[in-house]
Parts: C-alpha cells; sequence; structure tokens
C-alpha cells in the first residue's frame, strides 16, 4: 500500500547550515555528526517545514527551509518555511503562500516527528484514543452521528422553550410583559416628549402662584386697589380737547389691564385642576421611562418589543406538540447512545489491552527492560484514556506524561511505532538512544531497522551500533574559516561508511581496530551484540 515519503529536504541561513540539501530514499536512514556540527538543526528545519518553530537561531540574513514529500497518493507535495531580514516567517504549500496552521494540518498526514525532548504525541490523550481507535479499527462513526444528532434535536427543542414545564414558565412571563405595555395603553411614539412639555408648562405655572394672586389682588383687589385709584383720577380729566382723548384712551387701558388681570385670576383658579394634570403627567413620565429601561430605550423599541413578544407567544402555543415529537426522539437517541458508547468502550478496552501487551513485550528492544506500561480505559465511550507507567520494580506508577523523562517517551514511542507500524507515516527520531549503549543500543538499532521495512524511518543518532544498521547513512560536518562556523551535510558511500562508524566507535576514524570494528558492524551487526 502506498505510504508517504519524504524526498527532499533543503536547509540554507539556519544555524551553522549555510546551504544544503538531502535527498532521501525509502526505508532506514541516520544522520551523524560530531557535537555542535549541526545534526538537530536539520530536525529544527523539519520543525518549521511542519509548521512548528525552531529552536536555532537563523544565519545571516535569510533563512529558508524546505521539504519535498510525495503523499499516500504519489502526489508531490512542497512545504516551505522563510524568513528575511525585517520581516516574518512566511509560508508557502506548494508554491502558495498559506498559514502555517495549513502547514501543520498538511503535515499530520505525512511525517510523525519523536524527539528526546518533545514527545507529545503521547502527552495528548486524544492522540493516544485515536492511536488505540486506529490500532483496533474501532468505527466511531456510528457514535459521532448520535452526538451530533441528540445535539441538534436539543438545540430545537432549546428553541421551542425547553420542556413544557420551562415553556409555560416563559409564555406566563411573555403574558406578563405584554399586560404590561399594553395596559400602559401608549398614545404614540412622542408621548414622552409631549408630556413632559406639558409638565413643564405647567409647572412653571403652579410656581408663579403666589405672585399671581398678589399681582391681582394689588392691582384689582378691594376698595382702594392701583386700578381703583388710577380710574378715580382718570375720572377727574376734563371730556374735552386733548385732555378728553387722554382720558379716553387711559380709561380704555384700565380695561384691559382688568382684561388681563382676570385671566389670570381664572388661571388662580384653575391651579387645583391643574394639579390633579400635574400628578397624572408625572406618573405617565415615570410609566413610560420604566417600559423604556425595560424595553429597548425608546417607546418605538418598546412597540417592536411588543410585536415580537406577541409572536413568541403565538410560537409557544404552538411548539408544546413538536416539542413531545423531539423529546420522544431525544428519550429514543440517548438509549441507542448508551448501547453504543457501551459497545465502544467494550472494544477500546480491548483493544488496549491487546496494545498493551504487544508493546510491553517490545520495552526490553528500546531500552526500558524494567519497565511496565498499560493503557487504561474509562468513561461511558472509552475515551477518558491514560498510559500508566512504571520505569523501575517497586516505583510508584503514575501518569505516563507525568512521570516519564523525554528519552523514556521517545522509547516508548519506538515501541508504540513497532507495534502499530501500519500507519506508515514517515518516522524521524532525534536521539532517542541518548544514554544507552552496548546491548542495548544495539537493540535500539534492530527495532528502527525492523521499523524501516514498514515505513521511511529517519534518525538522528551518536551511537555506532545503531548507524550500522541503517540503509542509508548522511553525515553532518563542520568547519571553521575566517572565524566563521560552518555545515556541510553529505551522504555517504558505502565505501565511506566504515571511517565515519570508526569516528563513532573510537573519536578517530583512522584507528584501525576501530575501522576493523565499524566494518564488521556493517556487514553482520547481529553477530556483534556483545560490543
Amino acid at each position: 500500500m502506498p505510504r508517504p515519503l519524504l524526498v527532499s529536504l533543503s536547509v540554507r541561513g539556519l544555524g551553522v547550515i549555510e546551504d544544503s540539501t538531502l535527498d532521501f530514499s525509502d526505508g532506514f536512514t541516520v544522520i551523524t555528526g560530531e557535537t555542535g556540527a549541526g545534526k538537530t538543526l536539520l530536525v529544527d528545519a523539519l520543525t518549521l517545514c511542519l509548521g512548528g518553530d525552531a529552536r536555532s537561531p537563523r544565519r545571516g540574513s535569510e533563512m529558508i527551509a524546505a521539504a519535498v514529500f510525495l503523499d499516500s497518493d504519489g502526489r508531490e507535495l512542497s512545504l516551505q518555511r522563510s524568513l528575511s531580514a525585517g520581516s516574518r516567517l512566511k509560508a508557502v504549500l506548494n508554491g502558495t503562500p498559506t498559514s502555517s496552521e495549513a502547514l501543520r494540518a498538511t503535515g499530520e498526514g505525512l511525517l510523525a516527528l519523536h524527539g528526546q525532548h518533545d514527545s507529545l504525541q503521547l502527552k495528548s490523550r486524544a492522540d493516544v484514543l485515536s492511536l488505540v481507535d486506529s490500532f483496533g479499527s474501532i468505527d466511531t462513526s456510528v457514535l459521532i452521528g448520535l452526538r451530533v444528532e441528540l445535539a441538534a434535536l436539543r438545540g430545537e427543542q432549546s428553541r421551542l422553550g425547553g420542556s413544557d414545564e420551562e415553556r409555560t414558565k416563559e409564555s406566563e412571563f411573555i403574558e406578563f410583559q405584554i399586560r404590561e405595555i399594553t395596559s400602559a395603553n401608549i398614545q404614540s411614539s412622542n408621548e414622552l416628549e409631549d408630556s413632559i412639555e406639558e409638565l413643564i408648562a405647567l409647572t412653571s405655572v403652579r410656581e408663579q402662584q403666589g405672585a399671581i394672586v398678589a399681582l391681582v389682588e394689588l392691582a384689582d383687589g378691594d376698595d382702594g386697589s392701583l386700578l381703583d385709584q388710577l380710574g378715580s383720577g382718570v375720572a377727574t380729566l376734563g371730556g374735552l380737547g386733548p385732555v378728553g382723548e387722554a382720558k379716553a384712551s387711559l380709561s380704555s387701558a384700565i380695561e384691559e389691564f382688568r382684561d388681563v388681570l382676570r385671566d389670570l385670576r381664572d388661571v388662580a383658579d384653575n391651579l387645583e385642576a391643574d394639579g390633579e394634570r400635574i400628578d397624572y403627567l408625572n406618573g405617565r413620565v415615570e410609566l413610560i421611562r420604566s417600559l423604556n429601561r425595560k424595553y429597548g430605550g425608546s417607546l418605538e423599541a418598546v412597540e417592536r418589543e411588543l410585536a415580537a413578544l406577541t409572536t413568541r407567544r403565538e410560537f409557544l402555543d404552538t411548539a408544546t406538540s413538536r416539542s413531545h415529537v423531539i423529546q420522544d426522539e431525544i428519550d429514543e437517541i440517548e438509549h441507542q447512545l448508551v448501547r453504543e458508547s457501551a459497545r465502544i468502550r467494550s472494544l477500546r478496552t480491548t483493544t488496549a489491552t491487546r496494545l498493551t501487551h504487544l508493546v510491553q513485550e517490545q520495552l526490553v528492544r528500546v531500552a526500558l527492560p524494567n519497565a511496565q506500561m498499560s493503557i487504561e480505559i474509562d468513561g461511558e465511550d472509552g475515551s477518558d484514556i491514560d498510559i500508566q507507567f512504571r520505569p523501575n520494580p517497586g516505583a510508584s506508577a503514575g501518569s505516563l506524561q507525568a512521570i516519564a523523562s523525554g528519552g523514556e517517551l521517545s522509547r516508548i514511542l519506538l515501541a508504540l511505532s513497532l507495534v502499530t507500524a501500519s500507519d506508515g507515516l514517515v518516522t524521524v527520531f532525534d536521539e532517542i538512544d541518548a544514554g544507552v549503549g552496548g546491548n542495548v543500543a544495539q537493540s535500539i538499532g534492530e527495532c528502527l531497522a525492523d521499523l524501516g521495512r514498514n515505513r521511511q524511518v529517519i534518525a538522528v543518532t551518536h551511537l555506532a551500533t545503531v548507524a550500522a544498521r541503517a540503509q542509508h547513512h548522511f553525515v553532518v560536518e563542520k568547519s571553521v574559516s575566517g572565524g566563521q562556523t560552518t555545515t556541510l551535510v553529505r551522504q555517504l558511500s558505502d565505501i565511506e561508511r566504515p571511517t565515519e562508524i570508526a569516528r563513532m566507535l573510537s573519536g578517530d576514524g583512522s584507528v584501525p581496530e576501530a575501522l576493523a570494528l565499524a566494518k564488521q558492524l556493517l556487514v553482520a551487526p547481529s553477530e556483534s551484540s556483545g560490543i
């Protein structure tokens, strides 16, 4: 069955790597080199191409990392990240600008990267669950479909007003709101402004009542008022000539003044009735303002809310029958969901037990001879999953992600990969053999070689016994010139490999004994188990 393949990796301006391109082949490939030469930079470059962040700084003003893959259908995919001076990291997929998230999503179906310090696949319970389901060929589509259907029905039921009790409560509250608005008997959308304007006018008159009464009494009250005195004075004037004309004008003015005073007297007499009107208007203003606060801030909004409440009341009146149908459907799906969850949990439990047994058998091969691991399943559908790990006899067992070291996580991943090799992803291991040697190192090399028969495997290693098991070998070499350190990556031929293996064994590839041993490891590594 076709599976993904890393075709090439190009790196420019990353750390000490000036410009290198690696062309990969299928099977098991190792990358070796002296400490500090830049082996991990190649892993950083792959991380960048897969949408992640690199730990290494760029070299100079420009950095480019580009990886070319063939997917499981044989299609070529190019993933690239670049950084220029003064700019941000750019992502490119098949020559088209994209996002790091898009690169990450694409990369998830191509390559699995297992670093000593970044074994995230075992730290995510969702990934562990996915691993169990994939290994057991567990189809959860029915379970997912039932949950989607149940969520849709509950959403519709909620839109119908929930349960009968909830719908009754909402209907009663809506009735209260409708009565509150309609009982106010709003006359127009301008009633608040009109009422305030009239209230201001009436209040102003009321505040001047004392002044009106005093003025009327002073000007036209009992005998001896100003108008009486003025009238008596005018009466003494003659009736002929200019004086007579003045007398007529003054008499007319006095009568007009009396008319104005009579109007003021009427206003004062009506103030008691106006007081009732003022009290009414105060009540209206407060009522309308209260409605505005509750229903939208204006009488226009209150009117719109009344229409919406009326519509909602009519809807709730007809929702009961549909709600009963929905509830019957929900009850049936919940019963199906319980049965399907129990079935999936049973499958996951069985698969987890089988996977635990198979992985436990591989732990010796990956330098964890005394460790114990188990995949624990819990929850209605078995989705509450955890890997329990005991590194040594007598030690307390606990959640793998809480107590395992980076190296232990990587080796358990290797054991899992040996058991679940059918997933076929390109698999990269970054120094998972750190801290081991002898028979254990050779066993890890054999494990990686076995894994390379089912998928493309690339390992960064410092152990000769691991490197000797590879089919393809790249070496990272650094040099210093003019105060600058640069790195060159090249693929070794079969003739060159013994020298590099000898260097890994003794630190010097020209030592005859080391060279002889390197050739022995390359020809028949299984016979050198005592090394």
